[in-house]
This record gives C-alpha cells, sequence and structure tokens, in this order.
C-alpha cells in the first residue's frame, strides 16, 4: 500500500516542479539523467511504503534529497557557464533571478528598514517582469545601478551575522563555529550567482547539512556538560552532609539553599557515591574523559569563562580532594569536612560572578537587541 498520495506529493511536488522545469527547456546532460533517476527512485518509494516516517526516512537514509539537488545545481551551473544556449537557457535564468528576489523581499518582512530595502529588489522584479531579454535585463540593472543597492544580499548575511553574534553572547562555540561556516557559503553562493543573490533552494539545502552535521556534535557536547556538572554536584552534596550543622538539625538548607530532610541526608551519604561512579563511567565510555581529564576539557573551561560554573574557585578545589574518598560506605576526612564547614560559614561556596554577564556580553547584547531590552531583563 502506497504512502498516503497528499503527503507524498507535498514533500516530492517541488522537486517534480524542478526536474519539469529543466525538462520542458530540452535540457539533456548527464547531471539532468541523475536528476531523472533521483526523482524516479523518489516516486517508487512512495509507492514501496506505507508509512510516512518510513518514506522519509528513506529518503534521507539514501540521500535523495541531496542527489537531486546535486544534479540540480551541476545542470544551472552548466546553463550559467553557457553550456545550453538559446532562449530557453535565458528564460530559465531569469526566472530564477526573479524568484531569488522574490524571497528576498519575503525574508525582509520582519526587518524594521523593510520598506527601504526592498525597493531595489521591487524595481529589479519589475524591470525582469517587463518582457526584455535575460541579456537586456542583466545590461539595464547594471547601467541602472541596482546591483550596488543590493549589496549581494544584505538580509539574509545580516541574519547569520545576528545569528553569530548571539551564540557568541551566550558562549556556545560549536554555534559560532556553524555560523562561520553558514555565512562563507552564503558569500560563495553570492560570487557564484550572476545576480549576486544566493539561490535560496541551494542555500537552504547548505543549510540543513549544516544543521544535521553539528547536530551529533552540539548533542555530545551538552551531554558532556550533564555529566561532569552532575559529577560535581554528587561529590560536593556527599561532603556537605557530613558537616556537623547537618545531622543535627531536624531540616537542613545545603549550601544551594534547597531543604533536606534527615532521611535525605542518609541518602545522600550512601547513595552519592555509586551514582558519582555510574556517571563517570558513561562520561569515560561515551566521550573517553577520566575525572582529572574535566577540569581540562573544552567544555569546562568555556562554562568557567561563561560564567556558568556555579561553584567558588575554593569549593572546586573542595571537591577535587573530596573525590577519591567518594566511595561506598566511606566517610570524608575530618578535615575536609572541616573546610566544608567553613566555607559553609563565611558564604564562600558560590562564586561571585556566576551567571552574571561580563561588559563584552551586554555589548554583544545591545548591539542585537538595544539598551532598553538589556535594561528590561537584566536591570530589574
Amino acid at each position: 500500500m502506497p504512502v498516503d498520495k497528499a503527503m507524498a506529493d507535498a514533500i516530492l511536488d517541488t522537486y517534480r516542479n524542478m526536474y519539469r522545469e529543466i525538462s520542458e527547456k530540452g535540457v539533456e546532460s548527464e547531471s539532468f539523467k541523475a536528476m531523472e533517476n533521483a526523482l524516479r527512485r523518489m516516486e517508487a518509494l512512495a509507492m514501496e511504503t506505507d508509512d510516512i516516517t518510513d518514506f522519509t526516512a528513506k529518503l534521507t537514509t539514501e540521500n535523495l534529497f541531496i542527489q537531486f539537488s546535486n544534479a540540480y545545481s551541476e545542470t544551472m551551473a552548466a546553463l550559467l557557464r553557457g553550456e545550453y544556449s538559446g532562449d530557453d537557457g535565458d528564460e530559465i535564468l531569469l526566472e530564477k533571478t526573479l524568484e531569488a528576489y522574490e524571497n528576498s523581499i519575503k525574508n525582509l518582512e520582519a526587518d524594521p528598514n523593510y520598506e527601504i530595502l526592498k525597493a531595489p529588489i521591487e524595481e529589479l522584479i519589475e524591470l525582469g517582469r517587463s518582457g526584455i531579454s535575460y541579456a537586456v535585463f542583466l545590461r539595464t540593472a547594471e547601467e541602472k545601478g541596482l546591483y550596488q543597492l543590493l549589496e549581494g544580499d544584505l538580509v539574509v548575511r545580516d541574519s547569520i551575522m545576528r545569528d553569530r553574534t548571539f551564540a557568541e553572547f551566550m558562549h556556545l562555540p560549536l554555534e559560532v563555529e556553524k555560523q562561520d561556516k553558514l555565512l562563507k557559503i552564503h558569500d560563495k553562493l553570492v560570487a557564484d550567482s550572476p545576480f549576486k543573490v544566493a539561490d535560496s533552494f541551494q542555500f537552504g539545502l547548505e543549510r540543513e547539512r549544516l544543521d544535521w552535521e553539528y547536530a551529533p556534535l552540539i548533542t555530545g557536547w551538552n551531554i558532556t556538560i550533564r555529566l561532569w556538572e552532575k559529577m560535581l554536584m554528587n561529590v560536593y552534596d556527599w561532603l556537605d552532609s557530613f558537616g556537623s550543622f547537618a545531622p543535627h538539625d531536624e531540616r537542613w538548607v545545603d549550601l544551594r539553599g534547597q531543604t533536606f530532610t534527615m532521611r535525605n541526608i542518609k541518602r545522600t551519604q550512601e547513595c552519592n557515591p555509586g551514582v558519582l561512579r555510574a556517571r563517570e563511567k558513561v562520561l569515560q565510555d561515551y566521550f573517553q574523559l577520566g575525572w582529572d581529564d574535566i577540569f581540562q576539557h573544552e567544555t569546562y573551561i568555556n562554562e568557567y569563562q561563561a560564567n556558568r560554573v556555579w561553584y567558588s574557585d575554593e569549593t572546586l578545589e573542595l571537591i577535587k580532594k573530596a573525590y577519591s574518598h567518594c566511595q561506598p560506605y566511606q566517610k570524608p576526612p575530618e578535615e575536609l569536612v572541616n573546610q566544608a564547614e567553613a566555607i559553609y560559614t563565611q558564604k564562600r561556596y558560590k562564586r561571585p560572578e556566576a551567571f552574571q554577564y561580563s561588559p563584552e556580553d551586554k555589548e554583544k547584547f545591545i548591539s542585537l537587541f538595544g539598551e532598553q531590552k538589556w535594561d528590561e531583563l537584566f536591570n530589574r
């Protein structure tokens, strides 16, 4: 039983239309045949599968989207190089140019300078729809200086730069790296385009490729942080639970302000060492990191520099000393318990700048959202 037709059409119609557009112009090449083969395989899978999830999974795992788009790009590149001549080829190029400009206007709608930015694009579209040939369109646009007004698709580029700045503000190095790559892709597409606007379809595919490339890297980064954060907390809570202030009160508030009963304290003392070792094994098995590696690892250094490590330096050193003693059925040395009590009594347990933004962070935020938004969120 084939997959639901409406759902299959929603996925395949874009590719069918692209194929039909090239086919009607009489283009014949190896890249065009590759387009045809990829589309035929898509159509066959739509008939062979009865579940939309299975259908899309097969399209992805067989790389059919990428195969088709690569072949389409190669065919269009051949047109740009003049390997196909005549009115039909020019007509395709003109239509693709105007489609790119129309998509740019849609992307501009949320921009505060929308009216100013869209004017030269609308003039180009009006010129292209006036019935002139592609060659005349290019010459006229150049003579009027319309390309200089566009400056190579400012809107999309500005959006990438804003995303990069926000990633810097949030101290997300992999996200910054991804945006840098996306910017290079965008600029290359613009440079390769005769009309100095990145093809929206090709750019969308490249963006999706980067998303797929970086998704497992970012996930691994976040899981690593989560693991060592929990490990630090395991040791810290275990040592903290042996303080003289803890067992003698009916209810005990730990250093982070959480309230525990006597039963919670006993469970912390008995269970935390085992939980710590379990998390340590996961960190070693999946990320090849041991306890000592944590404090030199890029995730820890980044989180520390971003002020997202809660503990003070003194507390962190105490946690490192207590780690080797955090074993099942074992108590920490009295001197470590005394150090923990002194830190607690003098309220030196929290890092003063924890979860505070630096002046550089403030500057980045204001460049994106304005000083009023900063005051609204952070100066209450």
